[in-house]
């Protein structure tokens, strides 16, 4: 959210992001939101927050402050799940209020305008906005804010791919909404194909660091499956430099850099499928140490989910 803020706005929150000024670097107010002391929710509930505060800049000049809070939780809100998240957003936002209005008052200006924004990653639909309630005998208060299902956008897969071309944030819904549906060895192809989506989109390297990292830390791998994704990582950014140079400079770096890269590749694959199908006879052996390096990578992807020594060989 820190390092792309603006781009996550634009996606989610297009109607918030055309009233801010963003020539005015966003200041995120961490102390200040640690300051207001809002528990989570009950202990051992499985559920992660982040909270964060932002101030931005309105187009009309005056000072505005977003209120993020993220939840990552194992499915779609039930009632219980709605009643604790509204009652922390209104808890929030009374004390954020209350918090600066004194202090506001002293300088001779206005509070700060305060909009409020709840990200649900595992949720898959649900209302635009939630709402706080509280009356008794007719009084009461009432309170609603924005609320964003994240994983609404596994039915809009196709356009989310087309939206990470520009928008970076749409990489890192990609690779939350992948951590969420796999797990283990499974997350492997996803990893190496949201890879090779960022070099193929042409980002540059202040962009793509951040995004590996972030893909790398929401994938997590097996121990037993990291050099392979680092072999693959390193045929995807050799692909992307191929294209740039001519083609007898690309012959020769191929005979040269790439030999020590497919030896290791056919080595780890040969323990791979021995540790899972047993000792493989002499041709088998052969074909993959004959084999192209693109060829181990593919097979190397498939052993993952092959149930047996044949599926390892599918194109």
């Amino acid at each position: 959210m820190e390092i792309f803020f603006q781009q996550a706005i634009e996606l989610l929150v297009p109607a918030l992001f055309a009233t801010i000024d963003w020539s005015a670097a966003p200041v995120f107010l961490d102390k200040e939101l640690q300051a207001i002391e809002v528990p989570d929710g009950p202990p051992g509930d499985g559920r992660l927050y982040a909270d964060k505060l932002v101030q931005v800049r309105h187009l009309n000049g005056a000072d505005a402050w977003v209120l993020v809070h993220v939840e990552v939780q194992g499915g779609d809100a039930g009632p219980q799940a709605t009643a604790r998240i509204t009652h922390r957003m209104y808890r929030y936002r009374t004390r954020i209020e209350d918090r600066h209005e004194t202090l506001s008052a002293q300088a001779g200006q206005l509070p700060p305008a305060l909009f409020s924004l709840c990200i649900l990653v595992a949720s898959r639909s649900g209302p635009d906005h939630l709402g706080y309630r509280r009356e008794f005998l007719g009084q009461g208060v009432s309170f609603s804010f924005r609320v964003v299902h994240l994983s609404q956008w596994l039915d809009r897969w196709d356009e989310l791919e087309s939206l990470a071309r520009t928008n970076p944030f749409a990489v890192v819904i990609m690779a939350q909404l992948q951590a969420l549906r796999h797990h283990g060895a499974q997350r492997m192809a996803p990893a190496v194909s949201l890879a090779r989506l960022l070099y193929g989109y042409g980002y540059d390297r202040d962009r793509i660091r951040p995004l590996l990292r972030l893909i790398e830390w929401l994938l997590r791998l097996p121990k037993d499956q990291e050099s392979v994704y680092l072999a693959a990582l390193k045929r995807i950014k050799q692909e992307q430099k191929m294209g740039y140079v001519m083609i007898a400079e690309r012959l020769g770096m191929e005979k040269g850099e790439a030999l020590g890269e497919v030896k290791g590749q056919a080595k780890l694959l040969l323990r791979q499928i021995e540790r899972r199908f047993g000792p493989v006879d002499a041709e088998i052996t052969r074909r993959i140490q004959s084999a192209r390096a693109r060829d181990l990578e593919t097979w190397s992807l498939n052993i993952l989910d092959a149930t047996t020594l044949p599926d390892v060989f599918r194109p």
